[in-house]
């Protein structure tokens, strides 16, 4: 009898213990905010809330246009705290003259999940975890949150904020700037770091429909990358942007396995491999031309599963891009393809 009650309380102890340390553990990010190039946005202020932390944005941020998804300036080196539980942020779109704001709660669990789960970094062999949030700041208020490591990308909220009145006798004093008169206008004018290509096309075709963001970016279907190569060639890795923001890099047993999964449409992909004589190559599309590969899927719709098709010439210097799936095949033709190697490294 004695016998079991000490068991039963070594297994009390162990189980305290294991739920202490379950409760205790910590996660090492940053934050950071991104805005399309086509409609670049105004840090006002911001936080990413945990219970023993806040990663705060004000001012100092300054105009974010990095690109829908993309890391921008981001303060701190990360410490050791809680999964956040809760986004709030006031930004002012510079394009539609207006500031939004709204306050969120996070799916703390799901977060904490892929944290925990991480991936396989075959560069080092070693499975890696997330260790920034990017936080998406789009037109209309949408407000988009990934999570980011490099090589990959999950969004892992998607809000809508809600417009609001800040005057300059409102605003703080390091944000009082933002509202002088014609602020907007020439912070467009002095964007530097906008590509060229985005300043033709905006000049061309005027700026994407606001709502792209939220909607057209974020459809997903069923699909999967499949590169043709030359007799003896061997695919070891690629990387796929996603319109939607997401980041994914299929290598290792994912290159393998490659099975169809829902997802956004692809503005991005490079691929690289081995020929039969150990040669590295890669072919990269730098990027789709977006109406082309959306209007491709659209057209074979999510009825049956579809595959992003690369066809490598056999002097591996050229490559032809199809979408197909059981019915129908569709070849890209205007996609930016550019076929590079043999490199001196291998892969």
């Amino acid at each position: 009898m004695a016998t079991n009650v000490k068991f039963i309380g070594l297994l009390f102890i162990i189980i305290l213990t294991s739920c202490k340390m379950e409760k205790e553990k910590k996660y090492r990010w940053i934050a950071t905010v991104s805005a399309p190039q086509e409609y670049p946005s105004e840090v006002y202020w911001g936080d990413l809330i945990a219970d023993d932390y806040h990663s705060s944005f004000s001012s100092i941020f300054g105009t974010s246009y990095a690109g829908w998804g993309n890391e921008g300036k981001s303060l701190g080196e990360g410490i050791q705290v809680d999964i956040p539980h809760t986004l709030e942020f006031t930004y002012l779109s510079l394009v539609e003259k207006k500031f939004y704001t709204g306050k969120w709660q996070l799916d703390k669990a799901k977060i904490t999940a892929l944290f925990d789960e991480g991936f396989m970094d075959y560069q080092i062999n070693k499975r890696e975890t997330f260790y920034s949030f990017i936080i998406g700041l789009a037109p209309k208020g949408r407000v988009a949150l990934w999570v980011y490591a490099a090589g990959v990308q999950k969004e892992v909220g998607f809000f809508q904020a809600h417009d609001t009145i800040i005057t300059q006798k409102m605003a703080y004093e390091n944000a009082q700037y933002m509202l002088n008169e014609g602020y907007p206008e020439r912070t467009l004018q002095r964007a530097f770091g906008i590509e060229p290509a985005v300043k033709e096309k905006i000049a061309k075709y005027g700026r994407p429909d606001p709502n792209v963001y939220s909607d057209l970016y974020r459809e997903r279907y069923s699909w999967k990358p499949v590169v043709l190569l030359p007799d003896g060639g061997v695919w070891k890795s690629s990387t796929i942007h996603l319109l939607n923001g997401e980041l994914e890099t299929l290598e290792g047993n994912e290159l393998l396995k490659n099975d169809f999964q829902t997802r956004a449409i692809p503005f991005y992909f490079v691929a690289f491999w081995k020929s039969k004589t150990a040669e590295s190559y890669a072919v990269r599309t730098d990027p789709f031309d977006e109406q082309e590969i959306i209007n491709a899927f659209k057209k074979l719709g999510n009825k049956e599963n579809i595959e992003l098709i690369f066809k490598v010439a056999p002097n591996n210097e050229s490559c032809r891009i199809f979408v197909k799936n059981k019915i129908e095949e569709i070849e890209l033709k205007k996609a930016i393809i550019t076929c590079e190697g043999p490199f001196e490294f291998k892969i």
